[in-house]
């Protein structure tokens, strides 16, 4: 195992969170639907199925990426853990960015609630914590 910093077990920590929010989708639908306040259409079937695909399978296997490239440090280098938890960031900032959108563009569409702010704070802390690796590897 390669040495392991400080920024690599705070994204360890997030992948986890993140992972773990997919795995339950994945296998809880309606608690993923839940989660974004999203129900499937009763006149199109199938809708459960984009909620486990899009809010399960891939958020676990996303955060199984970053999990994985950590546990695998030691083949994989470190520029695979920076990669992989780069890349997860990307997905959670994005998500944080456009809530931050919505709560300005539609403010007339009551988007100003606590659970958004709140969406907004917690994508944005994910998303921070999976790319401490890659601003630790630039404060060297």
């Amino acid at each position: 195992m390669a040495d392991w910093s400080f920024t690599w077990y705070i994204a360890g920590i997030a992948a986890l969170i993140g992972g773990a929010m997919g795995l339950l989708s994945l296998i809880r639908p309606r608690w993923g639907a839940g989660v974004v306040r999203l129900t499937p259409e009763t006149e199109r079937p199938g809708g459960w199925a984009e909620f486990r695909a899009s809010y399960g399978g891939a958020l676990f296997l996303l955060h199984g990426a970053v999990l994985l490239t950590l546990a695998m440090s030691g083949q994989a280098g470190e520029g695979s853990v920076i990669g992989a938890s780069f890349a997860a960031a990307c997905y959670w900032i994005g998500m944080g960015l456009g809530r931050i959108v919505s709560l300005v563009a539609d403010a007339s569409k009551d988007t100003r609630t606590g659970y958004n702010v709140f969406g907004t704070a917690f994508e944005l802390a994910v998303g921070i914590a999976l790319l401490a690796p890659f601003l630790g590897h630039l404060g060297r």
